[in-house]
């Protein structure tokens, strides 16, 4: 997902929960405190142009992993509301061409703390859909592993490191209770360093208070 794309999304939740706001206003205003838990699949993007294919005999190079969400935050309104939480993306791993022909294994861990203005859109009693907007700091700590002894890394193609960008989200959620939900969402958190973008889909429990 592009920032455009990202951004059109959010506008048009953010539209609609403006409309609702206006036209339709509740008996019943679903605010306060919340917080939830989310396990899903991360997926990466790497912008290294110097990438070869797994040499042979080699570890498969990854570019998603396992990954959780934790986050809390407040309904301001029934419609809008703000948002912290943090991501863990899992492993992420390529190959490299390191000299001499020889290959180079980049392996390292993204991790994402987030704050976000949201936008909630009721659909029914026990249906909704959320959007989130905000910043995003992220994170790839780890190092290169390197295959058939060359010790030498190209300059500026680590793609370990930390960034700081524009973070988007969306999702639905389905009350089963007064105070629980299940939620599915995609959260994409933008640059976690100079090589790696990331993003994760997942589905959770939120608890309101």
């Amino acid at each position: 997902m592009t920032k455009t794309q990202a951004c059109t999304v959010f506008a048009a939740l953010l539209l609609g929960t403006a409309s609702i706001g206006a036209y339709a206003a509740g008996p019943a205003q679903d605010t306060g405190l919340y917080v939830g838990g989310s396990v899903g699949r991360s997926s990466y993007s790497l912008s290294s142009s110097n990438t070869v294919p797994t040499p042979w005999g080699g570890q498969k190079a990854s570019k998603a992993g396992t990954a959780y969400k934790l986050y809390g935050g407040y309904r301001l309104t029934e419609n809008f509301g703000v948002e912290v939480g943090y991501a863990r993306l899992g492993r992420v791993s390529q190959w490299t061409a390191a000299g001499l022909g020889y290959s180079s294994l980049q392996s390292g861990t993204g991790q994402a703390f987030y704050a976000a203005a949201t936008a909630r859109l009721p659909l029914g009693d026990a249906f909704a859909l959320n959007g989130r907007l905000g910043v995003s700091r992220g994170r790839i700590s780890g190092g290169d592993n390197n295959n058939g002894g060359s010790l030498w890394q190209p300059g500026g193609q680590r793609f370990s490191g930390s960034s700081t960008g524009l973070m988007a989200g969306f999702g639905a959620e389905y009350r089963v209770t007064q105070n629980l939900a299940i939620t599915a969402d995609y959260d994409y958190f933008g640059k976690l360093s100079k090589q790696a973008k990331g993003g994760m889909l997942s589905v959770g429990l939120k608890a309101s208070f």
